[in-house]
């Protein structure tokens, strides 16, 4: 009897050991998962943002991140990426027509077990395929608006099953969305500083960065970009027989007309006293001499009264595409492609404003495309 209580007593001894084991790992887990909450919501940019979430997360047992944003008009690339993207293969972007295809279904909370890696097998490499044996997806939300996914990948086949306890997950869907959210915002507030104090379209500081980030990322992309260069028809003329004031307004109404016209994605930029910049990412020359000339059209249509007589202003545009421009396509690494793109942008502006001088010689108020160089 004694023999049988001891024995009672030694497996409970061992049960509460077990558990205190459990009860401090659990313990130090939430201290650790607080620590890197706030590391996360504290990130200053989106540099320590990425790293947060696709290498240091990896602490939590997590074997590979996958982190893909939903990017509807190209604008959260632009503002998170730069030239962090390349520094970190765990992330990427869809777009519009993507992103209805594949979040249309995804619900508020995590989805775990092996499935997940068969229904989000386009956010793992082909040479990946077979080395993870379970998956999390984390729904990043803000709302009822899906602005991302995370996957988190483990070569476990138990490490994330449907009996996994998905509260942790949750909360960790919830805080990256919200970091991610806040680190865009933070963006566009600082994108603010590249903006022109008369007109509030970008200024030439902002287009000189973002055409070269452009033009790296439709080259990586296979896609074509389109840059218009657009002068208002004797400008002097109006500062001289109107005065300054009247000429700003007629650039102001210049910048909304174009915006109207165009695209969040993209860039209209006050390029220097009366001469204008547009930059039309993943779009054909087709297209962009479109866009041109409704522009063109809009601005010839308008009219401002001043002082009981009527101003009408009309404005030349050049048009010239990258793939116009001689390069090799389709390049792989970053090395590579900055080889063979250091000088498309100062190429591509080149070419515009050839196509813009000969509008202006040859009558004003037309648009004109550079020819393909032979």
């Amino acid at each position: 009897m004694e023999e049988q209580r001891l024995e009672e007593n030694r497996v409970l001894r061992e049960r509460l050991d077990r558990l205190l084991k459990e009860a401090r790992r659990n313990e130090q887990t939430q201290s650790t998962f607080d620590d890197f909450s706030l590391s996360v919501v504290a990130a200053q940019g989106p540099k320590e943002l990425f790293q947060l979430l696709l290498e240091e997360q990896k602490k939590f047992r997590i074997d590979e991140i996958r982190l893909c944003l939903v990017d509807r008009y190209h604008e959260v690339e632009r503002l998170l990426t730069e030239s962090y993207q390349h520094s970190y293969p765990g992330l990427s972007f869809i777009d519009t027509e993507t992103c209805n295809l594949l979040t249309a279904d995804i619900p508020d909370y995590p989805i775990l077990g092996s499935r997940i890696l068969s229904k989000y097998q386009w956010l793992i490499s082909v040479e990946e395929t077979g080395k993870y044996k379970s998956a999390a997806m984390l729904p990043l939300k803000r709302g009822s608006e899906t602005i991302g996914i995370q996957l988190l990948l483990s070569e476990d086949e138990n490490r994330y099953t449907k009996d996994y306890g998905t509260t942790f997950l949750r909360k960790l869907a919830a805080m990256t969305a919200i970091s991610i959210e806040n680190c865009i915002n933070r963006q566009r507030i600082l994108a603010l500083g590249y903006q022109d104090g008369l007109t509030n379209a970008y200024n030439r500081r902002y287009f000189d960065e973002h055409l070269k980030h452009e033009i790296d990322r439709c080259v990586r992309n296979k896609t074509d970009l389109v840059c218009l260069f657009i002068d208002v028809d004797f400008f002097k003329r109006i500062n001289d027989n109107y005065g300054h004031q009247v000429g700003d307004a007629v650039l102001v109404r210049l910048v909304t007309l174009m915006q109207e016209q165009v695209r969040s994605s993209d860039i209209v930029a006050r390029y220097g006293g009366e001469e204008f910049a547009i930059i039309l990412p993943d779009t054909g020359i087709q297209i962009a001499h479109e866009i041109a000339e409704r522009i063109r059209s809009r601005v010839a249509s308008q009219k401002l009264i001043i002082n009981d007589n009527t101003l009408h202003t009309t404005i030349s545009i050049g048009l010239a595409s990258l793939s116009q421009l001689k390069y090799q396509a389709g390049i792989q690494t970053k090395a590579q492609r900055q080889k063979a793109t250091d000088n498309l942008d100062q190429l591509l502006l080149q070419k515009a404003d050839e196509a813009l001088y000969q509008a202006k010689q040859t009558g004003r108020n037309q648009v004109v495309i550079k020819k393909k160089a032979s």
